[in-house]
């Protein structure tokens, strides 16, 4: 056999052998997946489920703001309009630039998250616009869970009731923000009420 032949018959062999031999349950092999599978991080080959069926989106959230002023007065901020009226299925498909930094800045809700920092910080920014700043800004991290297929087949509805619970709180007259604030008025004064 010519040794181009030889090459062309072992690499497609090689392949099969490194896709499946990994899944082959130690019952039946011994060790052998588990050695297969160590040689393939070698050479950072890894199969895994994830790749071909990765785990899906289990339920909608969103990000609800309220507006904390030095009255005591609270008042809901534009976010809170998805809270009331996002729970569409269309969202993936009209995504704009903030709809992307409000999902990452309600990313992990319960870890740290600079996305989450910084976005509530150019709230405030944004709010000090109109004139009235808050004090702070709370942000609550509203979820509802998809219905089990079965139970939309039987009459339940397609998500679950909302289950709003407590982020964090950010001060509006911190540091940096109180210093954003009077860099947003010098390089946009039109927009400062």
């Amino acid at each position: 056999m010519k040794p181009l032949r030889l090459l062309h018959a072992l690499v497609p062999t090689l392949m099969v052998v490194a896709i499946i031999a990994p899944a082959l349950p130690t019952k039946y092999f011994g060790p052998v997946p588990g050695f297969v599978a160590r040689a393939l991080l070698l050479v950072s080959i890894k199969q895994t489920w994830g790749m071909y069926a990765p785990d899906p989106q289990r339920s909608h959230t969103y990000m609800d703001l309220e507006a904390i002023y030095d009255d005591d007065s609270t008042a809901s901020l534009q976010e809170s309009h998805d809270v009331e009226h996002g729970w569409g299925t269309t969202w993936a498909w009209r995504k704009t630039r903030m709809d992307i930094w409000k999902f990452y800045a309600n990313f992990h809700p319960d870890k740290r998250n600079d996305h989450r920092t910084w976005y509530l910080r150019q709230v405030c920014v944004r709010e000090a616009r109109t004139g009235h700043t808050p004090r702070k800004i709370t942000m609550y991290h509203v979820k509802r869970r998809f219905t089990a297929p079965s139970k939309v087949l039987a009459g339940a509805p397609g998500l679950g009731t909302p289950d709003r619970k407590l982020v964090t709180v950010v001060f509006c007259r911190t540091s940096p923000v109180p210093e954003m604030i009077e860099a947003d008025r010098e390089l946009h004064p039109e927009l400062h009420g």
